[in-house]
């Protein structure tokens, strides 16, 4: 474990300092597709239930604060994790840039299967591409004890078994770390375990194909990856078991 989570760091603080042209092309073409505003399709629902007004949330895996500085915004009392100072250095120094009325996100390197909050401390836990780059045998019970109860972990998570996508990886290694594993079905499975009531929704099957949108722009490509997404719901919900095929999924977990 040490060796992995040395691994894990090493390679996202290399990644601060140069990122390699496959990965830069990846996250060029996904932009919309992990759009965390009002118009994403993974978020959206969160936002639109969800109100985070002195809410005390915990950034789970925070990398460059993008998402603890969204959160701010929106009224949360942040406080974002990550195995790699060069990423939290560069959260740090994004959030000293911007105005949060007092209330700006907090930002420490640990690790996130041991971190150093108390029991029972955080509203909501949340996270996104955060948990397979772990073992979640030791992460979701981390994620259960730091969490209040009636509390609410929700997570971003890409899955294994997107036949484009699976071709992709492994076309691309470096655009990945050595030790990440996105999530298969039994991986979903044992949160359960550790929770009181768990939920998850999959998103883009067929939509996958519309990544080329973004050469015309990521207005324009949210507003087609939204249409094809709402397609694969329909699709999914006729035909249950290509759930399971489908890129990403949005964990939900209750306490």
């Amino acid at each position: 474990m040490d060796q992995r989570l040395q691994r894990e760091r090493q390679y996202f603080d290399e990644l601060v300092e140069a990122t390699p042209a496959t990965r830069g092309m990846l996250d060029r073409f996904s932009e919309a597709f992990y759009e965390k505003g009002d118009r994403g399709r993974l978020w959206s629902p969160f936002w639109g239930t969800t109100d985070l007004k002195g809410r005390l949330v915990l950034d789970y895996g925070c990398g460059k604060g993008d998402f603890s500085r969204i959160l701010a915004k929106r009224g949360a009392c942040v406080r974002g994790i990550d195995i790699s100072p060069k990423l939290i250095e560069e959260a740090r120094s994004s959030a000293a840039r911007m105005e949060f009325n007092g209330n700006a996100p907090k930002f420490l390197v640990g690790d996130a299967h041991h971190t150093p909050f108390p029991d029972a401390l955080f509203d909501n836990v949340v996270g996104n591409g955060a948990l397979h780059h772990l073992d979640l045998k030791r992460a979701l019970p981390e994620i259960a004890r730091v969490l209040k109860p009636g509390g609410k972990a929700v997570f971003q998570e890409t899955m294994s078994s997107h036949p484009l996508l699976w071709a992709l990886r492994r076309l691309t290694p470096k655009a990945h770390t050595t030790d990440e594993r996105p999530l298969s079905w039994t991986d979903i499975n044992l949160a359960p375990k550790e929770f009181t009531a768990c939920r998850h929704r999959q998103h883009f099957l067929l939509a996958v194909c519309a990544a080329p949108a973004h050469l015309l722009g990521k207005r324009f490509a949210l507003s087609i990856i939204g249409a094809l997404d709402r397609m694969d719901q329909q699709l999914m919900r006729l035909f249950p078991y290509l759930r399971r095929y489908a890129w990403l999924t949005v964990l939900e977990f209750e306490k």
